[in-house]
């Protein structure tokens, strides 16, 4: 904010003030000793101000501004409105998503899917059953990183890592996601999937979430098959993406409208490492824990958040 010049009369300046705000130039008068000060908000346009100062002095009963006054204060009053309703809606959607509700199939549907696909494919498997349950599950081995077959013939989980996909078999880089071992593990992600999923899809849309999944299955799971190997499960790498994708978003880019709490913040990030030490005994039945997917999956989603904005940072 800079002002742009003192007026010895008050009627004079909120005249001039008033005129300003009905040029678009936001401004706003302030006494000061024994006169009175225009300042204007926006320093893009300080050398318009400026221009209509010296005008003003000039000539203060120039007939354009006449009724400059009432003008404004129209200008004012919506100004208003529009701020008071812009703040009751990001308190009613901070409300809405710190409790996680209020989002239907209708508006989220990409994520109905996904959690639906998830839930079926763990049936089908019979991965909901536990590690156990996947030895010898032909399902299984068709959807995984590596088949058991590439497995025994090479002899080792990291030479078998790419064996299929460089056959063809290319729906080997996403369908990991889908099988979950337990029903906690498979709870806990979608839980979390329609936390976070819900929000990017209800304010960016459909196509930006598929996006998004897309980029933190392929990504995570080539980098878990590429540092462990490619015995693993679950879609929590595609989950940490959204977690990064949102709390990114909410930090930096007020505009977004979503919101993550700190709670959940500071909760995610020690659940993060405390799998990476090898966690608690609530999470040790889970089997390997794909913690490189987990941070690699982090890492896509605060990229694809962060791009746009550094973008727009960078305008002139």
């Amino acid at each position: 904010m800079r002002q742009i010049g003192s007026l010895s009369k008050r009627a004079e300046a909120e005249r001039l003030a008033s005129y300003l705000v009905t040029e678009g130039v936001a401004a706003h008068t302030e006494e000061d000793g024994d006169g009175w000060v225009i300042w204007v908000r926006d320093e893009n346009q300080l050398d318009v101000a400026r221009d209509a100062f010296t005008d003003f002095r000039a000539n203060p009963d120039d007939p354009r501004y006449r009724g400059a006054e009432r003008n404004a204060t129209a200008i004012r009053e919506e100004e208003a409105r529009q701020r008071e309703a812009a703040r009751k809606n990001v308190v009613e959607m901070r409300g809405k998503w710190s409790r996680g509700g209020g989002v239907t199939p209708k508006h989220a549907p990409l994520v109905f899917l996904l959690i639906g696909a998830c839930v079926l494919v763990s049936l089908w498997t019979k991965s909901i059953n536990g590690p156990d349950a996947l030895h010898g599950s032909k399902e299984a081995s068709l959807l995984a990183f590596a088949s058991d077959e590439a497995i025994e013939t090479t002899g080792s989980l990291k030479a078998a890592s790419f064996v299929d996909i460089q056959k063809g078999q290319v729906w080997r880089l996403i369908t990991p996601i889908f099988p979950h071992i337990g029903i906690w593990h498979l709870v806990m992600n979608l839980y979390l999937l329609y936390r976070f999923g819900s929000q990017i899809e209800h304010f960016k849309g459909t196509r930006q979430l598929a996006i998004i999944v897309l980029a933190a299955a392929v990504v995570p799971n080539v980098a878990q098959a590429v540092f462990v190997g490619p015995n693993f499960f679950g879609i929590s790498g595609v989950v940490c993406g959204l977690f990064g994708y949102v709390w990114i978003s909410s930090q930096y880019d007020p505009s977004s409208r979503m919101h993550v709490s700190r709670f959940t913040i500071g909760f995610f990030l020690v659940y993060l490492f405390l799998c990476l030490g090898g966690g608690w005994g609530l999470i040790s039945n889970l089997g390997n824990i794909a913690n490189a997917a987990h941070f690699v999956g982090l890492g896509v989603g605060a990229v694809i958040a962060y791009l746009p904005i550094a973008a727009k940072q960078g305008e002139p």
